[in-house]
């Protein structure tokens, strides 16, 4: 357990062995939850996204293998959500 200060703004420090064994570099981010005796901090699982061309879009429906109608219900299934 380690006790800190909450700065002006709301700020805290994470001591640096606790982010060095998280692998908490600076600018990450974390989620925070609020609990009924207090608040947790934890490292935030992030995604990188990729942008795709036209042209490489079209090149993945040419060489398309569904069958017919799977893309269809697989269309379906995810707009669902």
């Amino acid at each position: 357990m380690e006790t800190v200060i909450i700065g002006e703004r709301g700020q805290v420090t994470i001591p640096k062995r606790w982010r060095d064994k998280l692998g908490m570099k600076p600018k990450s981010p974390v989620v925070l939850e609020l609990r009924e005796n207090g608040i947790l901090i934890k490292p935030s699982v992030t995604v990188t996204l990729r942008e795709f061309s036209e042209d490489f879009i079209a090149e993945l429906e040419k060489a398309d293998t569904l069958r017919k109608g799977e893309k269809a219900e697989i269309h379906h299934k995810w707009k669902r959500k």
